[in-house]
């Protein structure tokens, strides 16, 4: 006898920050999905946006985040509103293709599966279409090309396409219980840490992507600059620091696989010796990369609970 398909809530999150015309191309995008139970958009300190949301949809719910301020607290008062089984989250900036969400909802049929991710697909400003090599796509939280489907690892875990069970969320109190409990989460880390959490007492827990859950964002042009890549490279580089001294270093490589200094060094020297776009903004990643890693072995940051509780984790990160 066939499960019938879980029901799909998504959410997304806004303030006042947020660009209209991005915000509304996104919520749009799901709203024409007939495959999802019900779309949330929360409003976090945005008392404008909130009413201009409630004033022109009326096919979606709109909630104030009367939790911790920020996007772990936005993504939680979502969770709680919720009425799916699976909550997807989707970025503001983000437009979601057809049959997203179904597809981030179907891995869950595997009890061992935590967490789905998605492909986020870039759209280039004017003429800058290979302004970035595809070993640079997480600099503008894109997914490389590169990236199979099936099992990954938790640095492959990002806001802008991912899917849990609402269950599971509740269960370990959400975002912003974890992110509360230790005085500095690395930036960008907040959902590697969630993952933890969520895999503590699953033995054979597995994070897997798929390619059918699409979604598209417009890159800015900015963030092709590079300054904005070593800042990612430098956030990425502290985020892996404490994730590795959460974890333990022996699921290092596997855990972070695909992003490491040393990877990024060698396509950076064999870009330049074939003059390829892009090959100076490698090493300009690679260096900073090395030195949020430096500064998050200093600071002390670590991501997730106690590292004797993470052994189903531990595993999983690393088989792939």
């Amino acid at each position: 006898m066939n499960r019938p398909a879980p029901r799909v809530s998504v959410v997304v999150c806004a303030d006042e920050s947020t660009p209209f015309d991005g915000l509304t191309a996104a919520l749009d995008s799901v709203l024409r999905d007939g495959d999802v139970h019900d779309v949330l958009v929360v409003v976090d300190r945005a008392p404008r946006l909130r009413d201009h949301l409630r004033h022109r949809y009326d096919d979606l719910v709109v909630v104030d985040n009367t939790r911790t301020p920020g996007l772990a607290g936005s993504r939680d008062a979502g969770i709680e509103s919720a009425r799916g089984d699976v909550v997807a989250f989707l970025d503001a900036d983000c437009v979601a293709h057809a049959g997203w969400a179904r597809a981030l909802a179907a891995p869950f049929d595997q009890v061992d599966v935590i967490a789905v991710v998605g492909r986020t697909e870039a759209t280039w400003p004017g003429t800058a279409a290979s302004a970035l090599p595809d070993d640079l796509l997480w600099a503008v939280d894109c997914t490389p090309r590169s990236r199979p489907d099936g099992l990954v690892g938790l640095d492959d875990v990002v806001g802008a396409t991912v899917a849990f069970r609402r269950w599971d969320l509740l269960q370990v109190g959400g975002l912003a219980s974890g992110v509360d409990a230790r005085d500095a989460v690395p930036r960008g880390a907040e959902l590697v840490e969630l993952c933890l959490r969520l895999a503590a007492d699953e033995p054979e827990a597995r994070i897997v992507s798929t390619s059918s859950a699409r979604v598209s964002r417009t890159v800015a042009p900015n963030e092709t600059r590079w300054r904005s890549v070593a800042g990612a490279a430098f956030d990425r580089g502290v985020a892996q620091s404490a994730l590795r001294r959460s974890v333990g270093r022996d699921a290092d490589t596997g855990t972070v696989r695909g992003v490491t200094t040393g990877r990024l060094a060698s396509v950076a020297g064999r870009s330049l010796l074939g003059r390829r776009p892009g090959a100076w903004l490698l090493g300009v990643a690679a260096l900073g990369l090395a030195a949020g890693r430096v500064r998050g072995a200093r600071g002390g940051a670590a991501v997730g609970v106690p590292s004797e509780h993470l052994g189903p984790l531990r595993a999983a990160a690393v088989r792939h």
